[in-house]
Parts: C-alpha cells; structure tokens; sequence
C-alpha cells in the first residue's frame, strides 16, 4: 500500500446527483428506491470500462482511471444509460453531472487525495445537468482528437480558477458561460429592469384584493342520478376544502359545518353573508352521454357574483387526474396572497397511483357515514390502497381511526372479530406508519394524536402530533377540538378553552363532542354556571350520551342545586341501568376525577338517606 507522500497521475471522475436533498424531501420513498438503481447503473458501468471507486456517500461517487479515453467513454455511456432509465422508470427520476480531471493524486488507503480530486469535484458542480464537463490539461490527455467540446475558457469555482470545457452532446443545448465583467454589467442591467418591472406591475404582482379570505366549500351535488358516483362527489369535496386550507391566506370553514345548510331555502350569498364567508366554492357532477361533466364555480360574495373556474368532461381517471388543475384553478381565481411552498402543499396529492386514490377516496365516503357497515366498508377500501401504493400515506391514518373507534367497547363502530387489544395495536402501528410516511400530511398526525389521546394515555406526545397537524393545516378544525381536549388532561382548561373557540369559529355547526370538552374545561375553572348551561345544550342534542348528562350533573350539584342534580343522576340512570361511575374513563384528568367522584358520593348518600 503506498505512503500519503507516494504521488502517481489519475483520471478523476466525480459524479453527483443534481437537486437530491430536494427530491427527497418531496418523496423520500421513490427518490431512495431510484438513486439506487442509478448508482448500480455507474457502478458497473465505471468497472466495465476499467474504472475504480474509490470513494461514494449518499448520491455522490469518485472513481479513478488510468486512460483519459476510458474515462471518457464511461461518462458518456453512463450518461445515456440514466437517461434510457429515466425515460422508462415510474420512480423519481434522477439527473446526474459529471467532471473529469487529470493529475497528480496520493494515496491514502483505498482512498485518494490531491488537486486532481478536488478539481474533479468542482468540474462537476460546474456541469450541466446529464452533463460532462472537463478541464482544459484533460482535454489535453485525449488520444482522439475528435471530441467536441465548448471552451468557457478560465472560471472561478469554489475558490478554484479551472479552465473548463462542457462536452458537447446531442441531448443538452450549448451553453455560454459569461466572463466576470460580463456577469456584472448583466447583473446591474438585470437589477435596473427588475426594478422597472416592479414599479409597472406592483399592483398587479403585490397588490392582493383580500389579504385573507374565509372560504367554505359546499358539498357537490351528484347530478349523474348515479349513486355509486356518490365517493366522487364527497371525495372531490374534502379534497379541494383539504388542500387550500393548507394556504395560510384562506381560513377554511370545516366541510362539517355546510352539510347542515339548507341550499334549497337560502341562496348562495345569503349562505356566504350567514357564515361570515367571502368566497363560497360550489361544484356539480353531470352526466354527458358516456361521460362525466364536473364543473366549479366561485361565488364572491363582495360582488355578489358566481362564476365558473373550472370544467371538465371525460373519464372517472381523467376527472379524478384533473385534481391539481381544480386546485390551482380556486388559487388563481380566490385574489389571496399564495407563497409557493403553500401551493406545493395544497397540490400534493400523496399517491400517483389514480387506483389507489380511487379506493381511498371511497374509504373516507364510507368512513364519514359513521355507520357499522361503513366502518367495515371503509376499512376494506383503505387496505386495498395501501395495497396499491403503500407509500400512500393518508390511508394509513383513516385506517388507524377506523380501528381506534373499534377500541371502544361500547362503540357501535366497532369491527367484528377484532378485540380490544388487537384494535388498539393496529390503531398504534398504522398511525406511526402513517407519520413515517406521510411527515407532511396533517390527518396522520391528528390520527396519531386522537389515539395517543384516547388509547394510550400519552398526552405530551400527542399535543405535540396534534401541533404538527395544526401547523401544516390551520384551518383543521377538528384538530383544535382534539387539542381542546388533550389540553383539559394536561390540566390547562384555560388554554383548551381557547383552542375550542378557534375551533367553533371554523366549524359553526360543531359537534356535541366540542360542547362535551367545553364542559369539562368549564367545571375544571369553577365556572358552575357556563358549565350548566353548555351541558345543557350537549344533553339536548345528546341525551343518550353519559358524558353530558355527568357534566350536567356535576353544574347542577356545585351551584347548590340538588334536586335537579338528582333528577339528572335518574335519568342517566334510566338511559343507561348499567352505568358505573367506575368504568368513566377520565383519561387521567385528575381535577375532573375528583370533582365528579365527590359529586357522585354525596348525591348517592342523599339517595341513601
């Protein structure tokens, strides 16, 4: 093995992948899976012409060679052999430079060190992407005379003045690589037309008519008469209000709360003035002979007007291939300021597979039906998605849902055949896995909160997954209502309090949970009265439910009004003869324990007595 002060003349080939960090960030799995098909591609095409790697990290690779030619050759063959692989492949595709250099290198190791190594490196930042660019003293090296190459002459790179040369190939426009002087006289022309430009068009560029809009989506109607056509028009509905409550300009009032609004009886703008909304996004489902027609329209309700932002007629794949269209359509018409990371969110998708999106899109219609059938139905639909795609990551936490709801034992949700204990393991690994994949994806971080939450009692982590939810989405409503009531565990009900008022104000119609944790948060303060009468309105739309008649109960008692505290404690007793204060599971809210404990014990020995 030779000394570090032993120097011998090398080919250096430096190759590295072009935007990998990026590409991996946008999809960790496919770009992973491509690099190394990539990477084998290199490597055996670096040893077929007689080249070595001596040294290779991540998306990265250094190869020595003895002959300039050989080294050349390699490049250009492993050029062509990516771009026939990037042609053909579903997976991420993958573009790689290349620079060569020649001189003298040490040893050190199997690895190699010197100038040579370090110019190589630096000709392939330089390169093109699915280019080769080489310096002038390796051009020099060539035996064939009959290399094409364009000469940029010396450039500074990385602190290093190289003279680099771009090989020419049939693939890559030629390039111009401007001297410094010339960079810098482009650079104030460029600047002095930059600011020109800014000055002309800033309203248009700058100016925005809303700095913030509050949208609501209606449900679309299925005008097909086709009800199997149904998970289409749910489906598209939750994806379009999913998507732009991503954007940080657009507050989005939860789909929840329109389902209740009759539009037979009230207009559009009489809807739109009601909620307090500027913009209300409506669609329709139409038959046209073997094809489907879905049509979006935009009602403004400053201008009181309606128009249409988005048609399209064919196939159930084409309309289903149309959901990045619609969203960046409803972008362009709603006159909101939109950053480009936003809109990078609120058109990602999840899966390329339309199969796969199909079977989930017919999994959140049978979800939402809240039903035994539709929980056995859902469950069926998310698992052949993830069959499809098991990148997908989004059926990975309905599927954890549907199996957490299962975990109640006196849920009627509840899937058959399948225990307790199995339900909340499945709940446990499929909401992990849905984090695992999905890092950007808000409703596998409220999966995985709700059953941190409600099945494993671990409520420091699942405020901080249900954060993360409200942080890719603000306008997750039932988000804030699940931190409402992981608040009141920690034992912060001030706190809860607030985070169900934003929770309210984005679904105006919430559901008797919102008022159930209100409640809890209420008596948690003392504040009997609130307390009472919230629990009030939770039993009149609840009165099967055990949780609001307690807090009821509870009011009554510490405001000194015992009779109507018994009479409740009968009645709960009445709707439900197998109630046992002992099996209330408080998720260990210790304050809301004690209080109803000592509320129970007294009312119970004045029965006694």
């Amino acid at each position: 093995m030779s000394n570090l002060t032993d120097s011998f003349e090398k080919v250096i080939f430096a190759t590295d992948a072009v935007g990998f960090s990026k590409l991996v960030s946008n999809n960790e799995y496919e770009t992973l899976a491509s690099l190394k098909e990539c990477l084998r591609i290199i490597s055996t095409t670096l040893t077929s012409f007689e080249g070595r790697i001596f040294h290779s990290a991540g998306d990265s690779v250094l190869a020595e060679f003895d002959s300039s030619d050989s080294a050349l050759s390699a490049a250009l063959a492993i050029q062509e052999r990516l771009n026939t692989y990037n042609s053909g492949t579903n997976l991420q595709k993958i573009e790689f430079r290349i620079g060569l250099d020649i001189g003298e290198v040490f040893s050190d190791g199997d690895n190699l060190l010197g100038e040579a190594v370090n110019f190589a490196s630096r000709l392939e930042s330089f390169a093109q992407p699915k280019g080769i660019s080489i310096s002038n003293r390796y051009y020099q090296s060539l035996n064939s005379s009959e290399t094409q190459t364009n000469d940029h002459g010396l450039q500074t790179i990385k602190n290093s003045k190289i003279h680099c040369r771009d090989i020419v190939l049939p693939n890559l426009k030629k390039r111009r690589i401007f001297s410094n002087k010339q960079k810098l006289n482009i650079t104030i022309f460029g600047t002095l037309i930059t600011f020109l430009f800014i000055l002309l068009f800033y309203q248009n560029y700058f100016v925005t008519e809303y700095e913030r809009s509050q949208v609501a989506v209606m449900p679309l109607i299925n005008n097909t008469r086709d009800p199997s056509l149904d998970y289409i028009a749910s489906g598209l509905r939750g994806e379009i209000s999913g998507a732009i409550s991503q954007i940080g300009s657009m507050a989005v009032t939860s789909d929840a709360s329109l389902n209740f609004v009759d539009t037979e009886e009230n207009t559009t703008g009489q809807v739109a003035k009601s909620l307090g909304l500027d913009h209300v996004l409506l669609g329709q489902l139409n038959r046209e002979q073997d094809k489907i027609s879905l049509k979006v329209t935009l009602f403004e309700t400053k201008i009181n007007s309606q128009k249409t932002i988005f048609s399209i007629t064919g196939s159930i794949d084409e309309i289903l291939e149309s959901r990045e269209a619609i969203i960046k359509s409803i972008i362009r018409a709603i006159d909101v300021p939109v950053s480009k990371v936003d809109e990078t969110s609120a058109t990602r998708f999840g899966t390329l597979d339309l199969l796969a999106y199909e079977e989930f899109l017919k999994g959140d219609f049978n979800f939402k039906l809240r039903s035994p059938e539709g929980a056995l139905a859902a469950k069926g639909h998310f698992e052949k998605a993830l069959k499809l795609d098991p990148s997908f990551a989004r059926p990975y936490g309905y599927l954890a849902l549907t199996f957490s709801r299962s975990a109640n034992a006196n849920s009627r949700l509840a899937l058959p055949n399948i225990s307790r204990e199995t339900a909340v393991y499945m709940a446990d690994i499929l909401s992990l896995a849905g984090i695992s994949i999905g890092s950007n994806i808000p409703q596998v971080y409220f999966s995985r909160a709700f059953i941190e939450t409600f099945r494993l009692s671990e409520h420091l982590a699942a405020l901080e997954n249900v954060n993360l939810a409200l942080s890719i989405n603000p306008s997750y409503a039932d988000a804030l209502g699940l931190k409402a009531s992981i608040l009141t565990f920690l034992q912060k009900p001030e706190e809860a309090l607030k985070a169900l008022a934003r929770a309210k104000k984005l679904n105006p119609n919430f559901s008797v949970e919102y008022l159930q944790i209100e409640a809890i948060a209420l008596l948690m303060l003392g504040q009997w009265e609130a307390a009472k009468k919230t629990s009030s309105i939770a039993v009149e739309r609840f009165p099967e439910s055990a949780s609001g008649r307690i807090n009821l109960i509870c009011a009554d008692f510490y405001l000194g009004n015992i009779d109507d505290a018994l009479w409740n404690l009968e009645e709960l007793i009445t709707i439900n003869p197998d109630f046992d204060l002992s099996r209330v599971n408080f998720n260990e809210n210790k304050l809301w324990r004690k209080l109803t404990i000592e509320c129970f014990q007294k009312l119970e020995n004045r029965l006694n007595d």
